[in-house]
């Protein structure tokens, strides 16, 4: 991923909500990428003549935060839309041809997004590229050279998480620092009383299916990978969202990258939303990789050994061999 064209998102010109901006020209600088920064004020603020006055406030906002954040000679283009947020700022994204959104974890309450990352989730679903989702505390300028040095990114072996990796594996190597590859089996049953024998030939199992889910995901990744990153896998037990950000703070993460599935809103909230989890409850920016409008590797049986189709990455293809372990089922 070496974006030509970033746009961030600045939910208010009210309150010091810096962070996605910030971050947006620290990547910007460090691709040499153009930046465009959009802005959707609530409909009942902009009155007749008060565009301008609004786009002025907005390029004033830019340049205090490039003049804190220590970012220079990146390519700003300010742009105040109207409409609906999240179809406004998709629709621009397509003009634009983005290679990457960046829009704050915040909830946008004006807009009927009350919980934390809900927007950012909105919007990933709606545009085309991936979508960093960044902490509204994230206001230190960072590094060029320690970007992203420190990646977790969850597997759970559909569409959408092995575009996440191929992403991932493109980060780890442009910064040359670790990643983490990471699957969760549902949690062991602790709350169950078991025999010992019971309890020990369940142990087995679960350290058996361990080291077959190990292996899985090590064949997702290219050969000559860790020629350029400390490349690590891990399977462990519990809830999806709640271990992926156990791992991502134990780690320290600079980045959670996730896959995000195109799925019917009805079927999400029955299902329920590990992204939605992750993005409540880390503190790490977490980047959203969409998925493809039809899921062709959704579910797996849990049996099922067949190898798919070579997944194209910025490697080359490579064949993944994505089975879902027994019991479990793509958790997004």
């Amino acid at each position: 991923m070496k974006p030509k064209t970033i746009v961030s998102v600045l939910n208010s010109l009210a309150t010091a909500t810096d962070a996605a901006v910030m971050r947006a020209l620290t990547l910007a600088q460090w691709y040499e990428s153009n930046l465009h920064v959009v802005h959707v004020p609530p409909s009942s603020r902009v009155s007749e003549g008060s565009e301008a006055a609004i786009h002025d406030d907005l390029v004033d906002r830019i340049a205090r935060i490039a003049e804190r954040s220590g970012t220079g000679g990146v390519k700003v283009i300010p742009a105040v839309l109207s409409g609906s947020p999240v179809r406004a700022i998709a629709d621009y994204t397509n003009r634009v041809s983005a290679d990457l959104v960046v829009v704050e974890k915040k909830a946008r309450r004006g807009s009927g997004y009350w919980s934390a990352g809900s927007f950012a989730v909105a919007l990933g679903k709606a545009v085309k590229a991936p979508t960093i989702a960044v902490p509204s505390d994230d206001l230190r300028p960072t590094d060029s050279g320690a970007l992203f040095r420190n990646i977790v990114v969850a597997t759970d072996f559909s569409e959408a998480s092995l575009r996440a990796l191929s992403k991932a594996l493109v980060l780890a190597q442009q910064s040359g620092g670790s990643l983490l590859l990471l699957h969760v089996l549902d949690g062991f049953p602790y709350e169950t009383v078991y025999s010992a024998s019971r309890g020990f030939r369940l142990m087995q199992d679960f350290h058996a299916r361990v080291a077959r889910v190990n292996s899985e995901l090590r064949s997702l990744i290219p050969p000559d990978a860790s020629n350029w990153s400390e490349i690590e896998v891990a399977t462990v037990s519990g809830l999806a969202h709640k271990a992926i950000v156990a791992a991502a703070s134990e780690r320290r993460a600079d980045l959670v990258v996730l896959g995000l599935p195109r799925r019917p809103r009805m079927e999400e909230l029955v299902a329920g939303s590990t992204v939605h989890g992750v993005l409540r409850r880390t503190t790490s920016p977490v980047l959203l990789v969409p998925g493809a409008t039809t899921a062709s590797r959704d579910r797996f049986a849990a049996d099922h050994d067949d190898q798919v189709a070579p997944y194209p990455s910025s490697f080359g293809s490579f064949a993944t061999g994505g089975v879902v372990p027994a019991g479990r089922t793509p958790w997004h």
